[in-house]
């Protein structure tokens, strides 16, 4: 359902629509806006003209709409339940230490209130408070539903609150490259409790961690992704000042990550049985970092996710050797599988200055933070 959008006031997170607005029923919906995508609480009123929606403001801020602005709203199933425990990391926008701002943030937590009160947040999801200078962004919740890493924040049931301090370096740019191919489907990556899953859920696993501890929202620096096959499928989301459709976005927030994840996700049942070319995504990605570093000097970080697996298109290691530069984008080669092909991914690694790690169960994921850490100067 398409709706217009109005700003209303602190409306403790709820949304309106008319009484009169066919087909809908009251209930928890996600809201999208340009490749923002946020819940909410929508109630039906009869003070709201028909095809209107009444935004509580913050989340009106957050989607950087403008009244009259058309959003999407989609209905969501599942249980949100009420979080009791958040945790939550801290980047100054002001050039502040963020370890002083979180300390002390922590000593007049209940300014916080007007910001949060009944709202429905997620993992990783960020927002700016202008009038504090500070961006939070989601890290933990608990408890939440997990089929969408959501939970409601009533201010009076929260029990603690956790402020992580992010520790601010350079900012660099990033360009990410996913296989989605057979390759990517094959499940050989162990997972407590389970039966082995398939490669790409380690991927995706992994760009959600990279969402939550990345420090540099709101700088400069820019991201653009790639899925590949046989085929290279660049990820389109849209300019929030103009609308258009672009393949480059800067990295403001996690949602960005959040939304290339699910991106990702759409594509891997039509990639099921396909080849893979690993040498012409990596021909894009180059291509695409060394545009990002021309364009103001910020150094880029390519983030290869891939089995290592060559069955179409030029030879990968060879593309890196003669496309790369000393001074050149670095790879960062994460390859989930046990069976994965990690000789080629050392190669790409050695020849970008970059680093190659292999992942084989579910909880050594978390291994892509210490190694990105290392390659941007000791934190990202």
């Amino acid at each position: 359902m398409n709706l217009k959008a109005t700003q209303g006031r602190n409306q403790k997170g709820l949304c309106f629509v008319s009484e009169d607005e066919v087909p809908f029923k009251e209930g928890v919906y996600q809201i999208s806006y340009h490749g923002k995508t946020l819940l909410a609480d929508i109630r039906t009123s009869a003070n709201v003209p028909r095809s209107l929606i009444i935004l509580d403001q913050r989340i009106f801020s957050w989607l950087s709409c403008n009244n009259e602005s058309e959003v999407l709203l989609e209905e969501v199933t599942s249980i949100i339940p009420t979080c009791s425990e958040i945790r939550l990391s801290i980047t100054s926008t002001r050039d502040l230490a963020n370890r002083t701002i979180a300390d002390a943030i922590s000593q007049r937590v209940n300014d916080l209130h007007d910001d949060f009160d009944g709202l429905i947040l997620q993992v990783g999801q960020s927002f700016q408070i202008d009038r504090l200078g500070i961006i939070f962004t989601v890290k933990s919740l608990n408890p939440m539903d997990t089929s969408n890493q959501a939970a409601r924040i009533a201010w009076d049931s929260l029990e603690k609150i956790h402020l992580d301090p992010v520790e601010s370096l350079s900012p660099f740019h990033i360009v990410c490259i996913v296989e989605v191919g057979a390759a990517a489907q094959i499940s050989d990556v162990s997972k407590e409790s389970e039966n082995n899953v398939p490669r790409y859920e380690a991927t995706l696993e992994a760009i959600r961690l990279i969402s939550e501890v990345y420090s540099n929202y709101g700088s400069h620096a820019q991201f653009r992704g790639f899925a590949y096959s046989d085929e290279i499928i660049p990820f389109t989301l849209f300019d929030p000042e103009t609308g258009n459709p672009t393949e480059v976005s800067s990295i403001n927030s996690a949602s960005l990550f959040i939304a290339f994840i699910k991106w990702i996700e759409t594509l891997i049942p039509n990639h099921k049985g396909r080849a893979s070319n690993p040498g012409e995504a990596l021909k894009h990605g180059i291509e695409s970092a060394e545009e990002f570093t021309k364009s103001n000097l910020i150094p880029t970080i390519i983030l290869f996710f891939s089995s290592g697996v060559h069955t179409s298109g030029p030879n990968p290691v060879k593309i890196v050797k003669n496309r790369i530069s000393s001074d050149g984008p670095t790879i960062l080669c994460f390859t989930p599988g046990l069976k994965s092909n990690l000789d080629v991914m050392l190669a790409i690694a050695e020849n970008s200055q970059g680093k190659a790690i292999n992942v084989s169960d579910f909880e050594e994921v978390n291994t892509i933070l210490e190694a990105l850490m290392d390659l941007s100067g000791g934190g990202i």
